[in-house]
């Protein structure tokens, strides 16, 4: 009688499985299959992402095959990059960690997929040494790595472990920034850095690595056995490829650097829109991979993500500050990726780099640019002047920290501010981590400035007028767009009263038919409706939004592609995203002018009384803080101000 026929291979087999899975289940069984459907959804894209394949995932364990080694610990490392990203929405007693435990070894295979043998046994009895949101490999696969990764390894000795005849010699991956790399027998550390991983897992995905498709809160019930199976594994099915159902966006936040305060709000804008995309349809039925990456106002952090996501065929990015968009200027044109900032630089709004910049054919921003920004405060400094029935030249004075960002429209407004009359005097530097400004102030009082234009973010004006207030100086004081909201009158009190700034968007609670949209997207984080939102949120949701549109309308002619992106950018004149009508600004964008929004909405800020007790939301119901729109002005496009 003939043999059957037995189909072997040598396979790195990767185990995971959660942490406290019983515990969470008797907590909340509803909200915990809710949370592990997601987090199986995001390993998914990981797998493939590094060529793997997802054989069974039962219960709370998901086990997966890949031919190479070095794959298996790039993806294994990536995963809980990710997932510890995705922790970061949840309360800490509803966060999900995995453990995981890689292993190469011999495997059979069935002909559906199945696979068994002592490879599985040991990947999944390994898993288990693991700490919560950490990874154990087996030598086989220390073996095969070493060398070939920038991750620490760190030896944890032999291990008997269940059915298995051998002691499994066990290291431990070590992914942060130095790491310890162990051999069998004797312990030897080398120094890792992070900054060499671009092809495996971008630093920034270390901190933030988000990937956002449906709310928690929307997504219904699936059935799911409880614990780990002791069953053969079966090749998991699957109708189509991910390719087909997702459309990888990439997303740049800062939610733990020195522009934080604010990054925080239009991150969360940014995040809270993917949700509500997707519960919405998606792109034309496809749903947004929302690659999230905090990284900390960093540019080396965030030209690894980009790297990364580049190596992962980004669609679009929606991006962040303005020195890591400019370093990224060139390399996303060659790419042909649309790229979303929230940096309004001049010269990101010049595609042909006309006025002598770097062509920025694919970078595009929602907002009036930080130069006509400030070219609109300086013109209603000028009315403003005037109407005080001042007759010698008004003083005006650039403030800023010695930065890309508080330097982008130093020049333009400046050179406006001569050309309405003004009397401009040296610009008076001041840091964008908050510090003593006291020095400041005095130059201030000293010079007699009448107008001056601060050109940092929040939390360093904020210091700013406190100090000045306490100097006395009386100075008129005019603000960017990210260098004021609602958190800066409550966090300067009296102080803030009277500063006029620039708003890119109405504020929350505006009656206007397009608040009713952004309330159902911030109800993807909240939805007992009990955040007040600040102004930045409303832009975030503006700049989805404006995306969005694009991408549906280039997978209706000719396909989700960059080019087609930006194409559809150029179609429409006066364009106002759909349900967000009296929330986003016009916008008109063409193929040699990205300058969309020219539109400069003019705020002034008052205080009514003490700020310290209260939030922001009371404060703004009781009246003590309020925001008032004073002017828009529609700024114009002139051939000479593009790019500057």
């Amino acid at each position: 009688m003939a043999e059957p026929t037995v189909n072997r291979k040598l396979a790195a087999i990767l185990s995971a499985d959660v942490v406290g899975y019983s515990k969470l289940m008797a907590g909340d069984d509803a909200a915990t299959v809710n949370t592990l459907k997601q987090y199986r959804a995001a390993v998914g894209r990981v797998i493939e992402r590094h060529k793997g394949r997802v054989v069974n995932a039962p219960g709370d364990n998901i086990l997966a095959e890949f031919a190479s080694a070095v794959e298996a610990v790039q993806a294994a490392c990536e995963m809980q990059q990710v997932l510890k990203g995705r922790n970061l929405e949840l309360r800490p007693e509803r966060r999900m960690d995995f453990r995981i435990g890689v292993n190469l070894g011999d495997v059979i295979e069935e002909d559906d997929g199945t696979i068994y043998g002592d490879g599985v046994n040991i990947a999944a009895r390994i898993e288990a040494l693991a700490e919560a949101g950490g990874i154990c490999i087996a030598s086989s696969i220390f073996d095969a790595v070493e060398g070939k990764l920038d991750f620490g390894f760190e030896f944890q000795g032999e291990h008997k472990v269940k059915n298995i005849d051998k002691p499994v010699n066990v290291y431990r991956v070590r992914s942060d920034s130095t790491a310890a790399t162990a051999s069998v027998g004797a312990q030897r550390e080398t120094s890792r850095t992070w900054a060499r991983i671009i092809a495996g897992v971008g630093l920034g995905l270390a901190i933030g690595g988000v990937a956002v498709w449906l709310s928690l809160n929307r997504v219904g019930p699936e059935s799911i056995e409880g614990g780990v199976t002791q069953q053969p594994f079966r090749a998991a099915a699957a109708s189509r490829s991910l390719a087909d159902q997702y459309v990888l966006v990439g997303n740049l936040v800062d939610f733990g650097g020195v522009t934080s305060v604010i990054g925080r709000v239009y991150g969360q804008a940014k995040i809270d829109s993917a949700n509500w995309i997707n519960e919405n349809g998606g792109i034309n039925g496809k749903l947004i991979d929302f690659d999230t990456v905090e990284y900390s106002y960093l540019v080396p952090r965030a030209m690894a993500a980009y790297k990364k996501w580049q190596a992962q065929d980004v669609l679009a990015v929606q991006g962040w500050g303005t020195p890591d968009t400019l370093a990224l200027v060139a390399h996303i044109s060659e790419d042909e990726v649309p790229y979303f900032s929230s940096s309004y630089a001049a010269v990101l709004a010049d595609p042909l780099g006309k006025g002598g910049g770097e062509p920025a054919p694919y970078n595009f921003f929602y907002g009036p640019s930080y130069s006509d920004g400030c070219r609109g405060l300086v013109q209603w400094a000028a009315e403003d002047w005037k109407a005080k029935g001042k007759s010698q030249a008004p003083k005006y004075a650039h403030m800023g920290d010695n930065h890309p960002y508080p330097n982008a429209p130093k020049q333009a407004c400046e050179s406006y501010a001569a050309e309405l009359g003004f009397e401009v005097l040296p610009a008076i530097v001041f840091a964008l981590y908050p510090e003593d400004y006291s020095r400041q102030c005095q130059k201030l009082r000293d010079a007699d400035v009448d107008y001056a234009f601060l050109a940092n973010t929040a939390l360093s004006v904020t210091s700013l007028l406190m100090d000045c207030r306490a100097a006395g100086v009386g100075t008129q004081f005019m603000s960017n767009i990210w260098g004021f909201d609602e958190n800066v009158l409550k966090a300067a009190g009296v102080a803030a009263d009277g500063v006029v700034w620039v708003m890119g968007a109405t504020k929350w609670g505006d009656e206007v038919p397009g608040m009713y949209t952004v309330r159902e997207v911030s109800k993807m984080s909240d939805p007992a409706e009990r955040n007040y939102r600040t102004v930045h949120y409303l832009r975030g949701v503006c700049s989805m939004f404006f995306l969005k549109e694009a991408m549906e309308w280039a997978d209706k002619h000719g396909g989700l592609t960059g080019p087609n992106i930006k194409r559809a950018m150029y179609l429409k004149k006066d364009w106002v995203p759909a349900g967000l009508d009296g929330v986003c600004s016009p916008g008109t964008w063409t193929s040699e002018d990205h300058r969309g929004i020219n539109r400069v909405l003019i705020y002034r800020g008052h205080v009514n009384g003490p700020t310290t007790e209260s939030d922001v939301r009371t404060l703004i119901n009781t009246g003590v803080i309020s925001l008032e729109h004073v002017q828009s002005i529609d700024i114009p496009r002139r051939p000479e101000w593009l790019g500057l």
